[in-house]
């Protein structure tokens, strides 16, 4: 199994293990940093765009 070693800034740790997490499920076996707690990947979704009902739920709920 290949490694991959990053040195990236303390500033942009958390956008780079975001964008890391986020890939295609299956890619990445083991993810570890020794700055942050290892992140959850976001629920993926099968459209980009809320659907009309979806975006009016959404902000009745911010109401």
């Amino acid at each position: 199994m290949a490694k991959i070693t990053l040195e990236i800034d303390d500033k942009n740790i958390d956008t780079v293990m975001t964008i890391l997490s986020n890939l295609k499920m299956g890619l990445i076996k083991n993810m570890s940093s020794d700055k942050t707690k290892e992140q959850k990947p976001l629920p993926s979704s099968t459209s980009k765009y809320l659907s009309k009902t979806a975006y009016k739920e959404k902000l009745n709920k911010k109401r």
